[in-house]
């Protein structure tokens, strides 16, 4: 392993941070079109004999998952930019944090 060279592209990698800030930006976005949806549909319920209300928890299930990606978005944004700083700090070993998996 003596003479292993690990390079960056910090350029590159930059942009697939920001890339994964942008999603995380948009499905936080979608998820609060959802909610209003949802309170709509949720208000409306009583007139459309539960069809509504159908829907409601429908888009609720659909607004969760968008949460949680999101949430894996700005992980792996996070990631990659401290990935970067450790790489420009001289840490060439990597961090665990690429290990770890997604937090829940």
């Amino acid at each position: 392993m003596a003479g292993q060279v690990v390079q960056m592209d910090y350029e590159a990698i930059q942009r697939v941070s920001n890339g994964f800030n942008t999603a995380k930006q948009t499905l936080t976005g979608v998820g609060k079109v959802l909610e209003v949806l949802i309170n709509v549909l949720r208000a409306t319920a009583f007139f459309s004999l539960g069809t509504s209300a159908a829907l409601a928890n429908y888009l609720e299930l659909i607004k969760k998952k968008v949460e949680k990606l999101a949430k894996i978005c700005e992980e792996f944004a996070n990631d990659l930019a401290r990935a970067i700083t450790d790489h420009r700090n001289g840490d060439f070993q990597g961090k665990r944090y690429f290990g770890e998996g997604i937090s829940r």
